[in-house]
């Protein structure tokens, strides 16, 4: 589990810049949520094994203070066989590792030793304090169990060695918080959620309050009153407004999600229609922007990077 989590937080940064672009689409999502998939299945396992091998046991072992090492000496970490060996081979059809480990752990009154230990032939002790190095020739510290120097050597390995499990801890559950809780901060930065600043997706949010407004375009000056405004926000509403079967193509491919529709009439009785189209992404939107007939923006204020005012 703590394997799997580090493998997660070291691929997180490349889900939070694929998720919160602007551009990614669901294609490129895919493509890159795939190869991750992969990453997250085979690196917690070299990364248990490796552990086992080079230090003896895995992250979350080093927190709980223990120790895999040989049958035989009771001191010497595995090697890479038998480390492979140790994860690798099935366990029984009727064995669920976190029920059966600790049964069959406390079902060994020897060693102690679970299913896949007695297959490696390896087993899990509490960690202890190295041999201290000689000192001008003396044997060292430790080689004299009860001396004044080999106590005072097991203390301070010991006061070392909880300081790094509880530093080690504490940023495995950091890393554990910050992961969990990721990807639901970006669904709400995707969705556009209103606690985040985001502009609503109403008449206002494009137009001025007032009714009668001044707008300027092509060089001219022109006046214009608001007659009526309706809101649809959902893909029916979208593709009801579609004046031919072409732009309704356009809108399902891009995946329209609402319209607004706004009426207005000029000062010389010419009467002038506004739609406000919304979609999911900025790349969709500018793509309908690009294929759709229309005239050129006669208000775009305060507008949504997803949405497209014609």
């Amino acid at each position: 589990m703590v394997a799997f989590l580090v493998v997660l937080a070291a691929v997180s940064p490349v889900y939070a810049v694929v998720l919160l672009a602007d551009g990614a689409s669901a294609t490129v999502i895919v493509w890159v949520t795939l190869p991750i998939v992969l990453v997250g299945m085979v690196c917690p396992f070299l990364l248990r094994v490796g552990g086992i091998v080079w230090w003896g046991c895995t992250i979350g072992q080093r927190v709980a203070g223990i120790r895999v090492v040989q049958e035989e000496d009771g001191t010497r970490a595995p090697g890479w066989r038998r480390s492979f060996r140790r994860y690798v081979l099935p366990r029984s059809t009727s064995s669920f590792a976190l029920i059966s480990d600790p049964w069959q752990h406390r079902d060994d009154k020897r060693l102690g030793q679970c299913l896949h230990d007695r297959r490696a032939n390896t087993v899990v002790v509490r960690a202890q304090a190295p041999p201290a190095p000689a000192e001008s020739g003396r044997l060292s510290a430790v080689g004299t169990p009860g001396s004044f120097a080999a106590d005072d050597h097991v203390r301070r390995w010991e006061a070392r060695e909880r300081k790094r499990r509880t530093a080690l801890g504490s940023v495995l559950g950091t890393l554990g918080v910050a992961v969990l809780s990721a990807p639901f901060a970006a669904v709400l930065l995707r969705s556009g959620s209103s606690s985040f600043g985001e502009p609503a997706f109403e008449v206002n949010t494009f137009y001025d309050d007032d009714v009668r407004f001044e707008n300027r375009f092509g060089g001219r000056s022109e006046t214009y009153e608001r007659t009526a405004a309706k809101v649809l926000d959902d893909e029916e509403g979208c593709l009801a407004g579609a004046a031919s079967g072409q732009a309704r193509d356009v809108l399902r491919r891009d995946g329209c999600e609402g319209r607004i529709e706004v009426a207005f009439r000029t000062m010389g009785g010419v009467l002038v229609s506004s739609h406000v189209l919304k979609f999911a992404d900025a790349a969709s939107a500018g793509d309908a922007r690009r294929r759709l007939r229309h005239t050129e923006p006669i208000s775009s204020s305060g507008g949504l990077s997803d949405a497209v005012v014609l």
